[in-house]
């Protein structure tokens, strides 16, 4: 072994015993600061998760996550499924009306959330239309705040025209091939049912035209708006409707010289189905094998669908027999009755005494009772007689208030005579097309 001399054997013990004050020399707050770094990361980490360790943990490097609601999903679930605490969602929700239309959220609709570096909730959006969006937004002292964002949509001004044919006999087929929208085709059929029986009264060669809104944003057509004016050729007999608003503003379609066009009567308690069997007192019945009268009218349509009451009234009867099935009968004041058969089930609330308004389902088609297959037995009665509901003779509408149709007619005329340009127009064409066949 090598032997150093006495002199660099003190250097060394030296030059050790100075490394060793130097170390002592860093101050306790320094090393304590190094150390504890990881330990509170790993603690803010943990409470933010809240009893959601089983959930994938939110990615923080994005400055948004967006969640689709699913079938069944509710603002608690989708929270959790993020990895957001419940106290958050309190917090959310203890703002009140302001925040209630989270609580109907629907399937396919997103929820958009903001998250800090800790994971906490900073923002949240939710569309719940294209022109209607809440923003909630984490305030450091106050907690969150809520604000309704209103987008002014463009609206444009379409309109349609179609004609009953034999490849579109109905009203559902001709506004499809016309590009209308189920939606829109119903809006239509809302109009005219007063007037209109459209399971009994289309023929070939009627026609009709709308002049109807269009809603865009950013260039694009997010829904379709109101029909302003609307005209139905049936049987030889023109009904045109337009909308009008009135003072307090309420909507309701009223013909050009201000008569109302709702009646107290629906023509058709079923929408969009096929008479199976007309009002016939010399009808030979299907299942007795004899003539027996057929006091009212079959609409054939399938199995659930809704039955509406064709007008206000008191429900007098909701029972079952052997014949009729389940049925309802409706009181309409002291002179007016309508009776409705077979149906597979009643509608909730509707019981004995239970007060109807015009439109409201009572029931669902079905077979019950003598039936052969799923219709609705629709009979009206006029001081205790059956009469034909397709030619009984409906009160008159009301018209609008003499008060108000000055301005009635100065508002809607311009819409009108755009409307007749229209009507014109098509017809011509409709004509034009005739004489080449």
């Amino acid at each position: 072994m090598n032997r150093y001399p006495k002199s660099q054997v003190k250097v060394i013990f030296a030059m050790a015993i100075a490394l060793v004050f130097a170390i002592n020399a860093m101050t306790p707050g320094e090393s304590n600061q190094l150390t504890s770094v990881p330990v509170s990361l790993s603690i803010e980490q943990d409470s933010s998760l809240n009893n959601a360790s089983q959930l994938p943990p939110i990615d923080t490097g994005a400055a948004w996550n967006e969640v689709t609601i699913q079938s069944g999903d509710s603002l608690s679930t989708i929270f959790q499924r993020v990895g957001l605490t419940a106290a958050e969602l309190q917090q959310i929700m203890n703002l009140g009306h302001g925040v209630a239309g989270l609580a109907r959220i629907m399937p396919g609709q997103s929820i958009q959330f903001q998250v800090d570096e800790q994971g906490y909730l900073t923002q949240l959006k939710y569309e719940a239309t294209p022109l209607k969006k809440l923003v909630i937004i984490k305030k450091s002292h106050r907690g969150f705040e809520a604000e309704w964002k209103l987008r002014k949509p463009e609206v444009l001004i379409s309109y349609k025209t179609a004609r009953i044919t034999k490849a579109n006999p109905s009203l559902y087929q001709a506004g499809q091939a016309a590009g209308l929208s189920d939606k829109m085709i119903m809006k239509l059929s809302y109009i005219f049912q007063w007037d209109i029986s459209f399971a009994l009264e289309l023929r070939q060669g009627d026609s009709f035209t709308l002049i109807y809104e269009d809603i865009y944003i950013d260039g694009e057509k997010v829904k379709e708006g109101d029909i302003l004016a609307t005209q139905f050729n049936n049987l030889g007999k023109t009904y045109t409707a337009v909308l009008y608003e009135d003072g307090a503003s309420r909507k309701d379609y009223f013909t050009p010289d201000g008569r109302s066009m709702r009646k107290t009567f629906l023509r058709d308690p079923v929408h969009f189905s096929h008479v199976s069997s007309s009002f016939n007192l010399k009808r030979f019945h299907p299942i007795h094998k004899r003539v027996m009268p057929h006091r009212g009218i079959d609409y054939a349509a399938n199995r659930g669908t809704p039955v509406s009451a064709s007008g206000d009234g008191k429900v007098v009867i909701a029972r079952s027999n052997s014949t009729s099935g389940r049925y309802v009968v409706i009181k309409h004041g002291e002179q007016y009755t309508t009776k409705y058969l077979h149906l597979s089930s009643f509608a909730k609330g509707i019981r004995m005494g239970k007060s109807v308004k015009q439109g409201q389902t009572i029931g669902y088609v079905g077979a019950t009772g003598w039936a052969t297959a799923p219709h609705l037995h629709y009979e009206f009665l006029v001081d205790g007689s059956h009469r034909n509901p397709r030619t009984v003779k409906l009160p008159k509408a009301e018209p609008i208030n003499p008060a108000h149709m000055s301005q009635f007619l100065q508002t809607t005329r311009p819409v009108l005579a755009r409307l007749e340009s229209l009507v014109g127009a098509t017809s011509y064409a409709f004509a034009s097309e005739a004489e080449i066949r």
